[in-house]
């Protein structure tokens, strides 16, 4: 997909460090800016805009006046906060194999962005992509990008260990200088990622405490393992919108297209591209849900049609039919599954 995507897992993670940098309510305000809510983290595994991350670092930044709040981040950031991709990468052999495998993985926790490799005759210089992107506040993330590789490389080579340089894709004025500090290493700019060099003598040095699973992983069990299966296509990441935003009513086609950083025009375009539309895509998921709601929980009835945008229970109740034969009494009865906790999902 042409858009990068965060998992919500980071985004999660990043806005309880926000809160210890700044007060809850400018943070409110800043996942408010960028079309976002709190309740939209509880909503489990998805994927929201790499621009919305990077806007609300920026809102939190400017208001607190904190130029390297993306170094304090992701100096503050805990590798471990990424779950099942945490597992994946550190339970590796060694560091080069490590390395590797967050490559491979990162499709799962940032769709649309790939790690990149470059070698030189002395070290591996390993980075994030982020070339062309002119989004506001993604010098943030790229300044928080090199303490979070740094972190994972540390878990092999020791706590104190630093790049012999760090690379930054554009001119920061008097932030390179705190950057360096922070991180122990001449800072480089002008690269077309933000990277850390690693020498290629390191790259063997053996794990010395292997996270589980220690067994050896595919790609296919670490996606089990967090509990996502990365979307391939628009249809699936936009279904998976819905259910994000679903705390807040099913989401209009603008909100979706925000959400992805996208114009209404170009999520369009994109769907149809596939052979859809957005009003199919939407019909779908309410189908989905309903059945999932009414099979799996108490909720009311009439609950549930609101929570699904139905005004009048009765429309719901003739479309639950339409889908499944029966009424939603019948179709709650013929599953007799034991009631799921529902809470917050008419929200």
């Amino acid at each position: 997909m042409p858009q990068k995507l965060v998992n919500l897992l980071e985004l999660t993670h990043a806005v309880q460090l926000l809160d210890r940098f700044a007060p809850k309510r400018i943070v409110d305000d800043a996942l408010r800016s960028a079309g976002l809510d709190r309740s939209m983290l509880a909503s489990g595994n998805g994927f929201v805009s790499y621009a919305s991350e990077a806007v609300v670092v920026e809102f939190v930044a400017r208001a607190i006046g904190d130029r390297n709040l993306g170094a304090r981040l992701g100096e503050s950031f805990d590798y471990l906060a990424y779950g099942g991709y945490a597992s994946y990468v550190l339970s590796a052999p060694d560091l080069g194999t490590a390395l590797e495998r967050g490559r491979r993985a990162l499709v799962l926790t940032h769709p649309g962005s790939e790690i990149l490799f470059r070698e030189t005759e002395t070290h591996l210089v390993v980075g994030r992509d982020s070339k062309n992107l002119t989004l506001t506040g993604h010098r943030h993330l790229d300044e928080g990008a090199l303490f979070v590789i740094r972190t994972m490389v540390r878990h092999f080579l020791g706590s104190t260990w630093s790049p012999d340089w760090v690379e930054l894709p554009e001119e920061a004025g008097s932030d390179i200088v705190t950057i360096s500090e922070m991180i122990g290493a001449p800072i480089y700019t002008g690269a077309d990622a933000p990277s850390i060099a690693i020498r290629l003598s390191e790259l063997a040095a053996i794990n010395p405490q292997p996270v589980e699973p220690i067994s050896s992983m595919s790609l296919d069990d670490f996606a089990s393992l967090m509990g996502i299966e990365p979307a391939q296509t628009l249809e699936a990441t936009v279904m998976q919108v819905f259910q994000i935003r679903l705390p807040l009513g099913i989401a209009s086609e603008g909100a979706v297209a925000r959400h992805l950083s996208l114009g209404r025009r170009s999520l369009q375009r994109a769907l149809r591209a596939e052979g859809t539309t957005f009003r199919r895509v939407r019909a779908r998921f309410i189908e989905a849900h309903a059945k999932k709601l009414v099979a799996e929980t108490k909720m009311p009835i009439g609950e549930i049609s609101v929570c699904l945008g139905y005004r009048e229970p009765k429309s719901f109740r003739r479309a639950f039919k339409t889908w499944t034969g029966l009424s939603p009494s019948k179709f709650r009865a013929s599953h007799a599954c034991s009631p799921k906790n529902y809470e917050g999902a008419a929200r």
